[in-house]
C-alpha cells in the first residue's frame, strides 16, 4: 500500500487499498455533469501537493474557461502552474490523430523537459468519434495506450458513457475503472461512484454517494441510495 498514489478524493484511497498503482492506466467514465474533470484535477492536485508535476491534456476544454470552472470548486490551477506543478495542454483532435496515424505528437516534449509523474487525458470521447469504425477506434486507443505506458507516468483518462457502458470497449485495456453516475431518483438527482475494476486490488464493491462542492468530489459513504 505504501507505493500507491492518492486519488486526491478524501476517503476513496482507503477503499482501493491506498490509491492507484504507480504507472497504471485508469479510466473515469460517466455522463455529462457527473464530475469526471473534477476527479481528474483532484488526482493531479494530490500529486502537486507532494511535489509531483501533473500534465492535463485537454481535447475539448479551453484553458481560461477550465481554470475558471475549477476555481469555483476551490482549485487554483493558475497558482499550481506558476509553481511549475501543473501543465495545461490544449490538444486538438487533429493533433492527436497525427500522432495516432503518423507517430508525431507535440506534448511528448513535456516528458523530455519535465519529470511528469501524473497525466490526464480529458476526454477520449471527442477524439474517438473522429474515427469511423469501432475496430479503427479500438486500434487507435491501443496505440495511444502503448505510448502512455512508455512515459512511465500514472495516467487517468476520462470518457463519456453510452447505454451505461464506457464507450469504445476500452475496459480490458486499462488497470482500473471508476464509474460516476448522475441518476434522477424521485424529484432530485443523486451522484454516486462505483469502482468497477482495479487490477490486483481488493477494492470496495459498494456504490457510494458523493457531492460536488468546495474541494471537489466529497464522499458520503454513510448515505444509502434509494432506487
Amino acid at each position: 500500500m505504501g507505493d500507491r498514489l492518492s486519488t486526491g478524493i478524501p476517503g476513496l484511497d482507503e477503499l482501493v487499498e491506498g490509491g492507484l498503482k504507480p504507472r497504471s492506466l485508469n479510466l473515469v467514465v460517466g455522463e455529462a455533469g457527473c464530475g469526471k474533470s473534477t476527479f481528474a484535477v483532484q488526482f493531479l492536485k494530490a500529486g502537486a501537493d507532494v511535489g509531483e508535476i501533473g500534465l492535463y491534456i485537454s481535447i475539448e476544454e479551453i484553458k481560461d474557461k477550465f481554470y475558471d470552472n475549477m476555481s469555483k470548486v476551490g482549485f487554483d490551477l493558475a497558482k499550481l502552474e506558476a509553481e511549475k506543478k501543473f501543465i495545461f495542454h490544449k490538444a486538438s483532435t487533429s493533433e492527436i490523430r497525427n500522432f495516432l496515424d503518423q507517430g508525431v505528437i507535440s506534448f511528448e516534449e513535456y516528458f523530455r523537459t519535465y519529470s511528469v509523474k501524473r497525466v490526464v487525458i480529458d476526454s477520449i470521447t471527442a477524439l474517438m468519434l473522429a474515427y469511423g469504425t469501432e475496430n479503427t477506434q479500438r486500434n487507435s486507443l491501443m496505440t495511444l495506450f502503448e505510448t502512455l505506458e512508455r512515459w512511465n507516468a500514472t495516467v487517468m483518462i476520462t470518457s463519456e458513457v453510452e447505454s451505461g457502458q464506457a464507450r469504445f470497449g476500452v475496459g480490458y485495456l486499462v488497470d482500473s475503472i471508476f464509474h460516476l453516475y448522475y441518476r434522477k431518483i424521485g424529484e432530485e438527482r443523486v451522484r454516486t461512484i462505483e469502482v468497477l475494476k482495479m487490477r490486483g486490488t481488493n477494492h470496495t464493491k459498494q456504490e457510494i454517494v458523493y457531492r460536488l462542492g468546495r474541494g471537489g468530489i466529497i464522499l458520503y459513504p454513510g448515505e444509502k441510495v434509494l432506487m
